[in-house]
């Protein structure tokens, strides 16, 4: 059984996979090769047969993420015809993932904010939603400065949720309150402007 883990290599996103699990789990200090191999069940051969250090699979891992969370995740949004419905499918989304206590890349790397690579990751990934957001506004009536606005408070509508979530992983809505809820966020935030 040694010699035959010895001799198997992983696919560089399959490593890339790993790294992002354990951000999730841990943030960017649980990305550690020897950890993640023996998890794995391979060698640290595996890993540098894909990357030359760990700096390497972190910043692999960071652009997957980012990649993952604006352009491709954003496209299914983009491509839905009726601003209204763009936003209240975003809505849905974000707040079901914010309520729903998985790992999260996204929290973890909010306590990594003084990781100049992480910033710079949360903030192009922020700014990608935000601008899906104000054009979806904007569609809606809203005035480019009323829609950004209105961007800026759907986003912090999940990034809040996403962080009491995170403080109180108990807390949760039952069907019926997540129903009222959703009620209440699409009159708020996805009713055209007056």
């Amino acid at each position: 059984m040694t010699a035959a883990r010895g001799r198997r290599r992983l696919r560089r996103e399959e490593w890339i996979e790993a790294g992002l699990e354990a951000i999730a789990r841990g943030g960017l200090k649980a990305v550690a090769i020897e950890p993640l191999a023996a998890r794995l069940g391979v060698t640290k051969g595996s890993f540098y047969a894909h990357f030359s250090n760990r700096d390497e699979l972190v910043e692999a891992a960071l652009n997957s993420w980012e990649r993952s969370r604006s352009e491709t995740a954003l496209q299914r949004f983009a491509q839905i015809a009726d601003p209204a419905e763009r936003l209240r499918e975003m809505l849905i989304s974000g707040i079901a993932f914010s309520l729903s206590g998985e790992s999260s890349v996204h929290v973890s790397l909010l306590g990594e904010l003084d990781d100049a690579r992480a910033r710079a990751v949360l903030a192009r990934v922020t700014d990608s939603r935000l601008r899906l957001l104000a054009r979806s506004y904007r569609e809606l009536g809203f005035s480019p400065r009323r829609a950004r606005y209105r961007a800026q408070l759907a986003y912090a509508t999940y990034r809040g949720l996403l962080q009491m979530k995170r403080e109180a992983p108990d807390r949760g809505l039952s069907k019926d309150e997540l129903t009222r809820f959703m009620t209440e966020v699409n009159s708020a935030l996805v009713a055209p402007p007056r």
